[in-house]
């Protein structure tokens, strides 16, 4: 895009996201909560039922993206993603406060969107032993893990998702924007990094399946991964793009 400034872009998608109203936002969040599960549900039922560990992986990494896919064409809201509209603190244009209260709603729209698809997955009953057995484990290691990898793992895990719908915002063709969210979002899933609304999925289904956990568990690990995803998008992306293009703001 010619003469394209992202910062510029992320500035107004900031003001659209704050002069929202409370429900549309709400609607909006928990539809985005709805699609990552989605694409867990995906994820979960390759990576189970393909022998080769390594080849089920790799499928499982590539159906993930589907969920983000369908939040940037469908416009739902998304925590992680969402976090870089903090580039219209930086640049003086609107409150920390309104921010945290704008990204406060998403988050917890993104949760019960998680937590809905959740029951429906316990309802529904679409889960062998083989994924509960596999799902089971990926929380008790996701509950327990340190703090120190935890928190790290997740300001990676926003990294990466955040300059992947930064360059998605650099496409003028709808599909373009797709291929470069989708390989994005498959490194993302390759990398095994802490994503707060899949963890939300993750935990939950686990939990209403039996799974030896606990809600303080499952508090801990969203509460930590949250903080790193925003700042792993909101600090470092969306704060280094802002002094890439400050000049041009101001």
């Amino acid at each position: 895009m010619d003469n394209f400034i992202l910062t510029k872009h992320i500035l107004h998608l900031s003001k659209q996201k704050s002069q929202k109203a409370f429900t549309i936002l709400l609607a909006q969040g928990i539809l985005a909560g709805i699609y990552i599960a989605l694409g867990a549900i995906g994820y979960l039922k390759v990576v189970a039922n393909t022998g080769d560990a390594g080849l089920g992986s790799f499928i499982g990494a590539l159906v993930f993206p589907l969920g983000i896919v369908a939040i940037i064409v469908m416009k739902a809201e998304l925590f992680t993603s969402d976090s870089m509209v903090m580039a219209a603190v930086y640049a003086g244009k609107t409150k920390i406060t309104k921010i945290f209260r704008v990204l406060l709603i998403i988050l917890i729209a993104n949760l019960i969107g998680a937590i809905f698809i959740a029951l429906m997955t316990n309802w529904a009953g679409i889960f062998g032993d083989n994924i509960m057995v596999l799902l089971a484990h990926k929380a008790v290691t996701k509950v327990n893990m340190p703090i120190v990898k935890l928190f790290f793992s997740s300001i990676l895990c926003n990294i990466i998702v955040s300059t992947g719908v930064c360059l998605s915002y650099r496409c003028r063709e709808e599909i373009t924007q797709i291929v470069v969210v989708w390989f994005a979002i498959t490194v993302f899933v390759l990398s095994g990094t802490e994503h707060i609304v899949a963890n939300m999925y993750y935990l939950f289904t686990a939990y209403f399946l039996g799974a030896d956990i606990s809600i303080l568990g499952i508090l801990y690990n969203l509460s930590i991964v949250a903080i790193g995803n925003f700042i792993g998008g909101g600090v470092i992306v969306s704060g280094f793009n802002y002094l890439i293009d400050y000049k041009y703001i101001k």
